[in-house]
């Protein structure tokens, strides 16, 4: 009995043991299924791993990153795509307000459409009607702060109004090369015909930070602005760029500066700019589904970049000479090339410190280069050499010439001394005439002094000839008397 008591005891222990586990394994089942889904749904962006190949699987809709120095892209998803830009627009506001040299001492009275013209419940600083701040806290307050009126403010500055302001920066992008950008506002709150692209901000973001002043303010975490005739109180300003902000978990210590926006419309944006090594990139995203996620993947695709791309010297040995001499196909093509222009020698040139980022798997062998020449010269370019990997064109650069067409010198010239004062133009001319001058006054003294010879010869000419004749003369008298 009792034996079959502790057998009965030790079969149910047993069956609570595998119920205890196999719940337990279904509970645990679930609870990876949902964790699973949830990272389906906002999947945290994975750092870097030591995979030359591995390229980071970002949340963002759209994402460019872009070698500031080059424009070369190293990485891109959906870069063309439309995307609302939010306020990273005022990354062109700043910049056109910096290109038209504005003083940044200068004060400015808030306008009652800075104030009233934007949504209060967007992002502002507070300032109110008939407020005076100067043109470098409104510059500030709108990159740091993202402040909505200060861009509206910035934008009558420069240009009167928001909607000429608008032009101005249409134009901007436009001569920046952006191809699918239209902007409405200065500030970047939603409008349907207000959109741009991952590519075209990158454009417009390498040429603003080439912009001292403008890379000073990007990189700002914190600044204040002091009282005012409003307001007796300091307002502190702090960054929205977290990329910046060393007190931030996000924050990238590569990260020189940049600006976040968002929008209901236009979701999270950034864009940053950053430098490791000497090599300095450029990263946007667009359209990103959670703030987190614009950090995330900016760090990600940062870390991808800096580990797996190195830079290539193409042609750090290379001269046309070398080229003739190892290549006959291009031997023929410059020699055809030369004949064909109207000049005593022309010397072609490349930079031989041209290079590109390349991904560090390329097998640098096989990029090949491939030498063209135009049929007529522009600005002193004669061609390109294009560089090829797997038939696709990975970079470019010019050939010029330190020695141009003798028609191109001679037209040259001319305009050199068309520019130049007509005495200066005409000096061999007056050279000239000083020598003829110079030559008749020697003459003129030759000939005088000739002429004053032959006076001198005339007179003793006819003196003698006075002697002679008083000399004959009193002979014959004496001759007469003596005959008498």
């Amino acid at each position: 009995m009792i034996l079959r008591s502790f057998s009965m005891k030790k079969v149910l222990a047993l069956f609570m043991v595998l119920l205890l586990v196999f719940s337990f394994s279904f509970v645990s089942h679930g609870t990876e299924t949902t964790q699973e889904q949830e990272t389906t749904e906002h999947p945290e962006t994975t750092e870097y791993v030591d995979n030359p190949t591995h390229e980071p699987d970002i949340v963002s809709d759209a994402a460019i990153v872009m070698d500031a120095s080059t424009g070369q892209v190293l990485y891109e998803k959906n870069s063309e795509m439309g995307k609302y830009p939010a306020s990273i627009t005022k990354i062109i506001t700043v910049l056109i307000a910096l290109e038209h040299d504005v003083d940044l001492d200068q004060k400015v009275t808030m306008s009652e459409n800075a104030i009233w013209g934007i949504e209060r419940s967007s992002t502002n600083i507070g300032l109110d009607v008939g407020e005076e701040v100067t043109v470098r806290d409104l510059l500030y307050a709108t990159m740091v702060n993202s402040a909505n009126e200060c861009a509206y403010a910035v934008a009558e500055l420069v240009a009167g109004d928001v909607e000429s302001f608008a032009k101005l920066m249409n134009e901007k992008a436009k001569e920046l090369g952006c191809k699918h950008t239209h902007f409405v506002t200065p500030n970047g709150l939603h409008d349907d015909d207000h959109y741009t692209t991952a590519y075209d901000m990158a454009l417009i973001t390498q040429a603003a930070i080439k912009n001292d002043q403008f890379r000073e303010i990007a990189g700002t975490v914190n600044y204040t602005i002091p009282p005012t005739n409003l307001k007796d109180e300091e307002r502190p300003l702090w960054t929205g760029t977290k990329m910046i902000n060393p007190a931030s978990p996000y924050y990238y210590e590569d990260c020189e500066g940049g600006k976040n926006g968002y929008t209901t419309n236009a979701n999270n944006t950034l864009v940053t700019f950053a430098k490791k090594d000497g090599l300095e990139l450029i990263c946007v995203v667009l359209d990103c589904d959670g703030l987190k996620y614009t950090y995330t993947d900016t760090r990600a695709l940062y870390n991808y970049c800096y580990n797996n791309f190195m830079y290539f010297y193409p042609i750090s040995d290379f001269s046309f000479q070398k080229e003739q001499n190892e290549n006959s196909e291009n031997d023929l093509l410059l020699d055809n090339y030369y004949k064909s222009l109207n000049h005593e020698m022309i010397d072609l040139t490349v930079d031989t410190n041209y290079h590109m980022l390349i991904h560090k798997t390329v097998d640098t062998t096989k990029i090949e280069k491939e030498v063209k020449l135009y049929d007529s010269v522009s600005d002193n370019s004669l061609g390109e050499i294009d560089f090829l990997y797997e038939g696709e064109i990975i970079g470019k650069t010019p050939i010029t010439s330190t020695t141009t067409s003798l028609d191109s010198q001679i037209s040259k010239s001319t305009q050199k001394e068309e520019k130049l004062p007509f005495w200066e133009r005409h000096k061999h001319f007056g050279i000239i005439l000083v020598v003829i001058i110079v030559s008749l006054i020697i003459i003129l003294i030759l000939a005088a002094f000739i002429n004053s010879l032959i006076q001198t010869k005339k007179r003793n000419d006819r003196r003698r000839r006075y002697t002679d004749f008083r000399k004959n003369n009193r002979r014959r008298r004496r001759d007469d008397h003596l005959h008498f």
